[in-house]
C-alpha cells in the first residue's frame, strides 16, 4: 500500500513538472492578445509565399519529367531549401489570420 501511494505521488510530481510556467499564471478573463499583423510586412511575407509556392510547383514539374536519379535528387535538394524557407512564413502567416 505504501508503494503504491509512493509511486502514485511521484507521477503526480512528475507530471506538475512538465507544465509550463505560463499555465500556472493563466488568467482565463484576461487573455494576451493575439499579433496583429504589419500590414506592409503581411503583404511582402503573402508575396514570397506566392514566389515560394510557384518555384516549388516548378521544381516538382521538373522533377516528374527528370530520368536520372541524380538529377532528381539534386531537384529534391531544391524542393527542400524551398520547403524550408516556406514553412516559416506560412506558420507567420497563419498567426496572423487567427488573429483576425
Amino acid at each position: 500500500m505504501r508503494l503504491m501511494l509512493c509511486v502514485s505521488l511521484i507521477a503526480a510530481l512528475a507530471g506538475c513538472s512538465v507544465v509550463p510556467p505560463a499555465a500556472w499564471t493563466y488568467d482565463p478573463t484576461n487573455p494576451r492578445p493575439r499579433p496583429a499583423p504589419d500590414q506592409a510586412s503581411a503583404v511582402q511575407a503573402n508575396q514570397r509565399i506566392a514566389e515560394l509556392a510557384l518555384e516549388k510547383n516548378a521544381i516538382r514539374a521538373r522533377i516528374a519529367v527528370e530520368r536520372d536519379a541524380g538529377a532528381r535528387l539534386a531537384l529534391y535538394e531544391d524542393l527542400h531549401r524551398v520547403g524550408r524557407e516556406l514553412a516559416p512564413l506560412e506558420r507567420r502567416i497563419s498567426v496572423y489570420a487567427e488573429a483576425r
